[in-house]
Parts: structure tokens; sequence; C-alpha cells
């Protein structure tokens, strides 16, 4: 296994990616905005976000992990051929603004020779640029000030906040371009000194969070702001058994100062697995946890976007007996409460404490994780427009290609193509071989082997001689 080497091949790459001052997509960036409790796109569309986390940006190491054992590529197809429709990715400062490449033995360059020479910055570039292309939504979480320890606060002794408000306008503006990118998450997981409501400009985070909303949505107003919660707090708060960033009770005596129409709630909630809080003890457990729920964070789902950032453990596969009740309970109690956007931790097996949606040969799925997933998801999805198109269908023809094949499932892209002589928009029917687990770029149902589809609102109407597309993936 070796490291990347500067070679041709990647320095095309970049160029054709316009690596610089923000990247472009196909179609401009969309405009999220929050209505009531929902998060829509620009069309007004409701956004569904059944999301994993892939760490490893936010680490010395520079990269997603797993390159090591796969092809960057094939792991997005198994994303979303597992069902999820958004990734959080964690970064630290130095892979974003860093000219460093990652260290050797991080990226096996067999596995990936299109990452040779690259980057950190440039590659996280590249893997968000994919994403996007995917139509996968994107959640960047600042997770690290050093790339090595979760802080307390979002600035320490040897990152200011100064600078952690600018590397935030960075993202926000450098990104600008990605279409899918929904927002940003200002910081991981306050807590120790963190406090919320108490006055104290150094230590309180929702003033904090303020301050960097106003920041982003100066440069970058299409996007929206991503605000966890703390740990324990002086004022306002039972302080029983937070886990960090989980403890949004404070908003109930101080709301946040951040447009309605642009904030998200995101705490982070845990079970056994992670710590064994005494009220996993409790006799009446798992009974006991709605109450504790409703405390840190689901007394705010009535009003606000509340989209756990992370949430996992192994589910029995080692760990406590108890994580397994533990997370069946939180899927039992977030989905009757509207609360369906959640971020799984983990993607990566190498999770100490949580373990991941993969296994340790970072191939095989664990299938009750997704099972115990699709039941939180099971019917959270895009609802298509009601408005007819304004353009009469034309004759339009459909190409489908197959991206990548592991026997069980497949992900495949479909090109739109219009041969004629005025712009149409798009309505076509295909032939697929089996169930279709996530589609992206287009609005889409499906009948036997029989998938329906038409475009969204970035991609609706086909020019004479032009094309269009989109993609999914399907369980045989």
């Amino acid at each position: 296994m070796n490291i990347l080497t500067s070679n041709t091949s990647a320095r095309t790459l970049v160029a054709a990616l316009a690596l610089g001052f923000g990247l472009s997509a196909a179609a401009p960036a969309q405009a999220y905005t929050v209505s009531g409790t929902k998060i829509l796109d620009d069309a007004g569309v409701a956004v569904p976000l059944r999301g994993v986390n892939w760490f490893g940006f936010e680490t010395t190491d520079g990269t997603v992990h797993g390159l090591w054992a796969r092809n960057w590529k094939d792991m997005i197809d198994q994303i979303q051929a597992s069902g999820f429709n958004a990734v959080r990715v964690p970064v630290c400062p130095a892979t974003f603004r860093g000219d460093g490449s990652p260290p050797g033995g991080v990226i096996n360059a067999n596995l990936n020779p299109e990452l040779v020479g690259l980057k950190s910055r440039q590659w996280l570039d590249v893997f968000l640029t994919e994403l996007d292309r995917r139509g996968i939504y994107i959640l960047l979480d600042h997770h690290r000030p050093d790339c090595q320890a979760i802080s307390e606060l979002w600035y320490t002794p040897a990152y200011s906040e100064a600078q952690w408000l600018d590397d935030l306008d960075y993202l926000a503006q450098h990104y600008s371009g990605l279409r899918n990118l929904v927002g940003l998450d200002l910081k991981n997981e306050p807590h120790g000194a963190a406090t919320w409501g108490t006055g104290n400009t150094q230590t309180d985070w929702n003033l904090a969070a303020e301050r960097a909303a106003k920041r982003i949505l100066a440069v970058n107003p299409k996007l929206l702001i991503f605000v966890e919660g703390i740990a324990t707090n002086p004022v306002c708060s039972g302080n029983q058994g937070i886990f960090w960033g989980g403890n949004l009770e404070p908003l109930k005596c101080k709301v946040l100062d951040i447009p309605r129409n642009k904030l998200v709630l995101s705490p982070h909630v845990y079970g056994p697995d992670v710590f064994n809080q005494s009220y996993f003890d409790d006799p009446s457990f798992p009974a006991n946890m709605p109450a504790i729920w409703d405390t840190h964070f689901g007394q705010f789902a009535k009003d606000y976007p509340v989209v756990i950032g992370e949430a996992g453990g192994k589910y029995g596969h080692g760990g406590s007996p108890k994580d397994k009740v533990w997370q069946d309970a939180l899927v039992t109690y977030l989905k009757p409460r509207g609360m369906t956007g959640l971020f799984y931790w983990s993607w990566n097996p190498n999770s100490g404490d949580t373990g991941g949606i993969l296994q340790d040969d970072w191939k095989t799925v664990w299938p009750d994780k997704l099972a115990l997933l699709q039941r939180l998801w099971d019917g959270s999805t895009t609802t298509p427009p009601t408005n007819p198109p304004t353009t009469p269908p034309g004759n339009v023809t459909a190409t489908q290609k197959i991206n990548s094949d592991w026997g069980a499932g497949y992900c495949s892209e479909v090109t739109v193509s219009n041969p004629g002589t005025q712009p149409v928009q798009w309505n076509i029917q295909l032939t697929v071989d089996g169930k279709i687990n996530n589609l992206w770029s287009a609005v889409w149902s499906q009948s036997g082997t029989t998938l329906t589809a038409s475009g969204q609102s970035h991609n609706a109407t086909v020019q004479p001689g032009g094309t269009q597309a989109f993609g999914f993936c399907a369980t045989r």
C-alpha cells in the first residue's frame, strides 16, 4: 500500500473541477430555507435528510477513512444503495486550508489512482463535488480546531474565535457553488466550559452561534445554519445525563437570534455504548427515555426542524446489550414526532465505541442497522411538486449505464437526450431490474419493473440537442 505521488491525471482532475475560490456545479446552488419544522429546497419541496457521517477529513489523515481498503466511488455507490441521501462530512482547518498530502498508508493508490498527487484541500474539493454531482445532500461539520481533539469551546489558546469565523466564512464561500450543500454545522459538540444564556460572551455558545450565523449568511445566504446543543449548563437546565452537544434545553429561556427560516437544531444523542448514563440502569428503561429526550431536545420539534447530527452504537454487535434496546426506542420516539432527519454515526466501522454501518471488513453492511433506519425513514420521501409542467413533454430518448454492480444490487446513470428542435420537459418510462432504493435528480415512482421519472426544477427542461441526467441504485 503506497501513498499518493504526483501524476498528470490528478492535476487534470483538479483543473477540470476548477478548484480555487468557489466550486461550481452543473446547476445553480439551491437556496435552502426552513418553513415551520420543514427544510425546503428552492422549489419549495421538502428535503428529507437520510444521512450518515463519514469521518476522516477532521483528522490529521486528511481524508475520509477506508480508502486503504476500497475505492472511494465504490463506497459512495454503496452509501446510496444503502438508502442514504445525505452525508455529514466532519472537517478540520488544516484539511480544507492545507497543502499537505494525506500521509502514507491512508489511501491505497492502486485502488484510488485518480487521487494520486492531490493535497488534502484539493481532495476534499473533489470528494464534495462528486457527492454533489450525484445529488447527495451535504452537511459540512467544523469538527476539530486542531484535527486531533474535540474542543470544549469554539476557540482554544491556539485557535481564536476570529480564525473560527474566518474558516466558516471560507467554507461558506468556497463551496457556494455546490447545489446540494444544505448547510454548515458550526461547531461539533460544545461541552465543558460551554454555556448558554448566562451573558458571558467568552463561554455562551448561543452568542457565538449567532455571530457565526451572521457571518455565514452575509456571504452565502443560501445555506442553513445547524446549531448543536451543549452539555451541562448553570442556568435553565436540568443537567440530567447529557451527552456532548445534546442539551438544547436552555433554548426555552434564551432563544437564538438567528433567522428562523435559516435555523436547524442539530443535537447529538447516544446510548450506553458511548457512556452508561444512570437512566439506562433505571428499572423502567427504555420507557423512561421519551421524557428525557423531550427535555434535552424534543420539546422544540413543534417549532423548529430538529435534525439529529449524530446517533449510533454497536446495536448488539459487541458493546452493551442495552444499546439495541436504546436505538429501537429512539426510532420509536423520533418518527411520530416528525424528527426523521438524522445522520447516523457512522459509515466507518473504526469508531471504537459505536462501530459503523459497515462491518470491520469495510465492505459488508450491518443489515439490521439499515432496517432500523428504514423504519425511521419509511414514508419520509420527497413529495413531487403538484404543478404540472408548463411546457408539454416532447420526444426524448433515454440511455441507461450501470456504473457499479455488486450482484445483489447496482447503481445506474440515465441520460435523457432531446433530438428535436424545441426545448422539452422530459418524462420517461424505463424497465429496471430490481427495486429502486435511492434515486436522485428526478421525481419518480416505480410500479413493478417500470420506472416513471421526470425532471426536478433544475433539470426539467432538455434543450434541443442537449441532455439531462439522473441516477438511481436498486436491489435485485
